[in-house]
């Protein structure tokens, strides 16, 4: 029964494919139009928003006329369309036209990310978003890497009975060895794989960076701002899901332990800005956010539009730390059930130790004991013991990320 299910659904596929490869023969390409999506259509956030907003800062320089967001979210819509931009709904008669005229497709997480139906003889291109350290796509699922066989007549007819032909995109990897470890968890041949930078990591070699922040994280920017110009320092704390149960805050439930490491940061002129990623749908921060010394930004907010601001970062398995190391502020990792996460829960790509530099620490008590003199003077302890490691790791991933910005990403796409 499912086989016949499978059968149908894959016919019906084949037949809108076909209606939509018909539509695009009177309907011409240009690859002086580019639609952008992203996390399921919900959200204006991560690699997809960073690259949308410097190819429409850049539209002249790098030849491209029109630049559109497609969203499904009445929110992202609306502010969007009131700044000047354009974008439109999936299932907007103009949104369809957009997506028939394009070239090129561009999303960070999944096909919904934009309208995938109207992707057929576009260029789909997956940004994604960012290098992992904890386990992804096939290496969830076994060992056993297989290899595209592109150009068979499988692969044939498993792309165009593809929502979109989805089933053939482009995938963006910042070096060789991300494009190793990202190709083999998405099961993508090194043709398919684009190696530019994350756009989402321009801002720091940018001398002008064109930033555009909504309005609900500009409130809590120019909060955080506030304290800085108070002389408070800005400690992000941005730890991952768990698949299986959730993420404790600063890995405890004792409110009575929490409070009193942030009646410390209070006093120590430090604010914790902290975040949950948006996976973790358990996750809560246990009262902690009530205090004085914590600021807890929106869930769907960008993390990004804040690290220019945060002085330290302190995570767990988030990739983000990797992104931070482009900063040149200190890291500290808080692996407070690392034995679980690794054998338990999602476990990890590569050994912990040799992709995380810097201190670990796994209680209130330890994490305070490092920054009891301050972050000026952590940092510059930091940066004796780690610098050499945090540099060789931010180039075994990013390599040349300095050259890598939207003019060298975009050259690689039209390539």
């Amino acid at each position: 029964m499912e086989k016949i299910k499978s059968s149908i659904k894959k016919l019906i596929l084949l037949l809108i494919n076909c209606c939509v490869l018909i539509l695009t023969f009177f309907i011409p390409k240009t690859d002086r139009i580019i639609i952008v999506g992203g996390w399921f259509g919900e959200r204006f956030a991560d690699n997809s928003k960073h690259f949308f907003l410097n190819v429409f800062n850049n539209k002249y320089k790098l030849n491209i006329s029109k630049i559109i967001w497609i969203t499904r979210d009445e929110q992202v819509f609306k502010e969007l369309r009131e700044n000047g931009f354009l974008v439109f709904k999936v299932w907007s008669l103009l949104g369809i036209w957009y997506h028939l005229r394009a070239k090129y497709h561009v999303i960070d997480q999944t096909l919904s990310d934009i309208n995938p139906f109207f992707s057929v003889r576009s260029k789909r291109i997956n940004l994604w978003h960012g290098f992992p350290l904890k386990k992804i796509g096939i290496y969830m699922k076994n060992n056993h890497i297989r290899k595209p066989q592109y150009g068979t007549l499988k692969w044939t007819i498993d792309k165009i009975t593809f929502k979109g032909c989805w089933f053939d995109y482009y995938l963006l990897a910042t070096s060789e060895f991300s494009a190793e470890i990202i190709g083999r968890a998405f099961e993508i041949s090194k043709e398919r794989i684009i190696i530019s930078g994350y756009p989402r990591n321009y801002e720091p070699f940018i001398e002008n960076p064109f930033i555009f922040i909504t309005e609900n994280e500009r409130i809590y920017r120019n909060r955080i701002q506030g304290f800085i110009d108070k002389g408070y320092k800005a400690v992000g704390y941005f730890p991952t899901f768990r698949d299986k149960k959730e993420t404790l805050i600063f890995g405890t439930k004792d409110l009575k332990e929490l409070n009193k490491f942030l009646d410390f940061c209070e006093k120590s002129k430090l604010k914790v800005v902290g975040k949950f990623h948006f996976a973790g749908k358990k996750d809560s921060f246990n009262g902690a956010d009530e205090h004085d010394a914590f600021i807890n930004l929106p869930s769907d907010a960008d993390v990004y539009t804040f690290l220019s601001q945060i002085d330290i970062l302190i995570t767990d398995y988030s990739s983000i730390y990797y992104d931070f190391l482009l900063w040149k502020k200190p890291i500290i990792f808080f692996p407070y059930d690392l034995e679980y996460f690794k054998n338990e829960d999602r476990g990890f790509i590569y050994d912990y130790d040799d992709f995380t530099p810097g201190d670990k620490v796994v209680n209130c008590a330890q994490l305070q004991s490092l920054l009891v003199d301050g972050v000026d003077s952590y940092s510059k302890m930091y940066f004796t013991r780690y610098k050499d490691k945090a540099n060789k790791v931010a180039r075994k991933i990013f390599v040349d990320y300095e050259n890598m910005g939207i003019e060298h990403l975009i050259s690689q796409i039209r390539k």
